[in-house]
């Protein structure tokens, strides 16, 4: 399987662990990420990486948040 596009800036390092989804970047690409990176998707960081090594290929811009469904009110 591959490895996640993760990014930890504390570290400098890349994620170890396996991909489980692809989601979309604030710059608007697509990146895969593992279970841990979905779930801190408001704060972590992702880059696109030269094939399975640790050299980052891309700048590592922050995930985006999952889109809140929008709620109308509607008074009469």
């Amino acid at each position: 399987m591959r490895r996640c596009e993760g990014y930890y800036r504390r570290e400098n390092r890349r994620c170890d662990r396996e991909v489980s989804i692809e989601l979309r970047a604030s710059d608007g690409e697509h990146y895969l990420v593992c279970e841990y990176h979905r779930r801190q998707a408001s704060t972590a960081a992702v880059a696109h990486w030269h094939g399975e090594t640790d050299l980052r290929a891309s700048p590592a811009p922050g995930l985006r948040s999952p889109k809140q469904p929008q709620h109308t009110l509607a008074w009469g």
